[in-house]
């Protein structure tokens, strides 16, 4: 029987890395990865997931996995852990943006 797992992706962009800026991560697993698209980025965390659930399951220890990162395990459904992409805004004091905006 196949199971759906749903992950949140959280993408993002790092400007200093040229030959695969797109960063994608899975904050359910704390599983990353990264790729010159977005779309490869994906496409490279979920491989990697892909070797790790593999992984856990050769080794025996799946449900461990799945339980040590918060899931719930129902009788034929896995419940992932709760995710927060909340935003919210931190105030830089004059010491810390002086070193952003010298004067």
């Amino acid at each position: 029987m196949d199971i759906q797992i749903p992950l949140t992706i959280k993408l993002t962009e790092d400007k200093q890395s040229k030959s695969a800026p797109w960063v994608a991560y899975t904050p359910e697993l704390d599983v990353a990865s990264c790729g010159p698209s977005p779309g490869k980025a994906k496409k490279n965390l979920m491989e990697a997931v892909e070797i790790i659930l593999k992984g856990a399951a050769d080794d025996g220890n799946l449900k461990d996995l799945l339980l040590e990162t918060g899931f719930e395990i129902n009788a034929s459904r896995l419940t992932p852990p709760k995710v927060s992409l909340d935003k919210f805004t931190f105030n830089l004091n004059p010491d810390l943006t002086r070193q952003i905006w010298p004067a």
